[in-house]
């Protein structure tokens, strides 16, 4: 059987490259994503001849990312099925994209059982979009940014640096402990999960910048590339208080960090209301699909 072991920041040197090869879109397959997040989903990570495969134990069951690499696919999920029946676990595939779903049904008819979750849809964005945020439609945007730099004259946006963090970090914790934020579980699992990159930073590709003004920190915000068209945002923060700081960090980056890649997603909105609303008014060029496909008893 495939030894699977939990996934660690050497693991980007392997299993990145594969990953990146796939041209898939969603989050999933951002290896610092997976990284990120390990800890909330205990996450394993195996190699199996040129597949990555990726499980993460939910409760009950095991959930494995559709998987990635060349050759056989049939086999590298029969390998998934296998593991879970191993270990005797229920077994579901996760970031299953449309076509994924299309060959799964094609596969095993009737043998999963596969829903989408709205709220676990991924936003991506034309990169020029965000970076010139044109037209009428961005005309809000827009006068958001311009109050700040208006309020702010001596602001700048720095690209992010190993030497960066101890500021970046402070920032994070402060962030982290404001009344809004403080009491909440999802926010709290995220400032441990930014630790856990910020700890391993030189091992992983992590691009990113913050936004300075008024000699302090204001906004910071950073991601890595899923493939060579599409940026993976994972973190942006700004200062409730600084009308226009989460704008124009969302512009920078998209002006300086992702400038080489056509489409940036910015990920899912976890089904909250607000969210939804502030992703759908940046204008999405795509809603990813993600599907959920468990295997039936």
């Amino acid at each position: 059987m495939t030894e699977f072991h939990p996934i660690t920041a050497q693991d980007f040197a392997w299993a990145a490259p594969i990953m990146r090869s796939s041209g898939y879109m969603c989050c999933g397959y951002a290896f610092v994503t997976q990284f990120m997040w390990s800890r909330s989903y205990n996450t394993h990570i195996a190699r199996y001849g040129d597949w990555v495969l990726i499980r993460s134990d939910v409760g009950d069951a095991f959930h494995y990312l559709w998987p990635v690499g060349r050759g056989d696919e049939r086999e590298a999920i029969e390998e998934l099925v296998r593991d879970a029946g191993s270990q005797g676990k229920p077994m579901a595939l996760y970031s299953v994209s449309l076509e994924a779903k299309h060959q799964l049904e094609e596969w095993y008819p009737g043998r999963f059982d596969i829903r989408a979750d709205r709220a676990d849809y991924d936003y991506i964005y034309e990169q020029n979009d965000l970076a010139e945020l044109p037209g009428k439609r961005f005309q809000k945007k827009r006068n958001h940014v311009s109050r700040f730099v208006r309020e702010n004259p001596d602001w700048q946006f720095h690209p992010l640096s190993e030497g960066d963090l101890p500021a970046i970090r402070a920032f994070n914790d402060a962030w982290s402990q404001l009344y809004e934020n403080k009491d909440n579980p999802g926010i709290q699992a995220e400032h441990e999960a930014i630790e856990l990159l910020f700890q391993n930073f030189s091992r992983l590709d992590l691009r990113g910048g913050y936004v300075t003004a008024g000699g302090r920190i204001v906004a910071f915000s950073f991601g890595s590339p899923i493939n060579d068209r599409v940026f993976d945002t994972h973190v942006e923060k700004a200062l409730y208080d600084v009308e226009g700081a989460y704008n124009i960090i969302n512009r920078e980056m998209a002006r300086n960090v992702c400038a080489g890649f056509p489409l940036i997603n910015r990920e899912d909105d976890v089904g909250d209301e607000g969210l939804r609303a502030a992703k759908l008014s940046y204008h999405p060029a795509i809603i990813e699909p993600k599907y959920l496909a468990a295997l039936k008893p």
